[in-house]
């Protein structure tokens, strides 16, 4: 299907094609050692960077191992995550030897690395430009060396080369040059249950409010709109165990169905006819995103700020990262210290996961688990850092 991430697309059937019917055994186990050895890489890292004692070290060891057990066994299955756990940690570990470490020459690393990850999970796309934006604080003053400015330049433009990468594949498979049809269609999920029966009369696209009206019938029959006098947190419990109804057996089917029935040019081939309706799927649920977004803004404001309260069990957790957020690009801003930085990096990388994963979907451990380790070393440097500015 045209709406999955290429890069595990090519890696399952680079194996199938190997090693046929049993090829689920030796990616489970390429899952297991790649991403082991990702938890390994970046404990040593952390290690040094955070200078743990023992027990800080046997707490991050625990942190680190806990996605390979229930009820997450990443490396029990045929999922992304198996090989995206271990690149996410490879690629904080050669970021932060780049930034801490003066590691420049690491950068080609870096590219391959963050390729690699984006095209197993596109929720990190972003993390390049906290990493550029952490680099460039840190050499601010000196910026215009032609060393720092090509460092600044390759990491924001990994993006450019990932997003081309990406629709040049989906040329060559698809018949179209676009990114995956996969975000929109699963944002636009949120504001659509929020919304009222009568608001697809808002969207200008004929096609496009068909669908949507459709949509919303469907989902009135299957009973996964907003409820009537519910609290906040009931009303997010019901789009978070049920957004899997709500985007993929409606909005996503009924636009498919829709652009199948219609007909299409001749000249086209058969993934072409087969791909187009996902596309265009895609696209219109970007409009239905932003348009009922602004239409019922109150109510999706309050869905995605529990949305992201959930992702991190409770509020004081989310506010106590948002204040070590601010508190430290002030501080690396204006005062620069490397214990600065180093939260700057730890508390934009959880809050733009965290963030992204409310927008677009629904805050699942699933989506998550990459904060956990990162969340404890946040905790690690902020008291380490009132120690000593006791």
């Amino acid at each position: 299907m045209p709406y999955r991430q290429l890069g595990y697309v090519i890696f399952l059937k680079s194996f199938s094609f190997l090693f046929g019917l049993h090829f689920d055994v030796v990616v489970v186990t390429i899952h297991a050692i790649f991403s082991l050895f990702g938890v390994h890489f970046f404990y040593k890292k952390a290690t040094s960077l955070f200078n743990l004692n023992n027990l800080y070290k046997f707490f991050i060891i625990a942190i680190l191992l806990f996605p390979f057990f229930p009820p997450l066994l990443i490396a029990n299955n045929l999922c992304s995550e198996g090989l995206g756990y271990g690149l996410y940690l490879i690629f904080i570990a050669i970021g932060v030897d780049i930034l801490f470490n003066n590691k420049q020459e690491y950068i080609k690393y870096y590219i391959i690395v963050f390729l690699g990850l984006v095209f197993m999970r596109s929720q990190f796309i972003i993390s390049t430009l906290i990493f550029a934006g952490v680099y460039f604080l840190i050499h601010r003053k000196y910026i215009f060396k032609r060393k720092h400015l090509l460092t600044i330049l390759v990491m924001c433009g990994v993006v450019l080369i990932a997003s081309l990468t990406e629709r040049s594949y989906h040329k060559l498979k698809d018949g179209f040059f676009k990114p995956t049809p996969l975000g929109y269609t699963s944002a636009s999920t949120a504001p659509i249950y929020l919304s009222d029966s009568t608001d697809y009369l808002l969207i200008e696209d004929k096609d496009y409010r068909e669908i949507l009206k459709i949509s919303f019938d469907t989902l009135i029959k299957k009973d996964l709109l907003l409820k009537a006098n519910e609290t906040p947190k009931q009303d997010y419990l019901f789009f978070h165990n049920n957004l899997p109804k709500i985007c993929n057996q409606t909005v996503r089917k009924q636009g498919v169905e829709y652009y199948l029935k219609k007909e299409q040019p001749k000249e086209w081939s058969f993934n072409q006819a087969a791909s187009y309706p996902y596309f265009e799927t895609e696209a219109a649920c970007k409009v239905y995103t932003f348009t009922l977004i602004r239409t019922n803004f109150g109510k999706w404001l309050q869905l995605f700020y529990t949305n992201i309260t959930h992702g991190f069990y409770t509020p004081l957790l989310f506010f106590f990262v948002v204040i070590m957020f601010f508190f430290s690009l002030i501080k690396t801003t204006f005062y620069y210290k490397r214990s600065y930085a180093i939260l700057f990096l730890l508390s934009s990388l959880i809050l733009s996961n965290a963030l992204f994963i409310a927008f677009a979907s629904h805050s699942i451990q699933r989506y998550l688990f990459y904060n956990y380790a990162l969340l404890f070393l946040l905790f690690i440097s902020t008291i380490k850092l009132l120690k000593r500015e006791q």
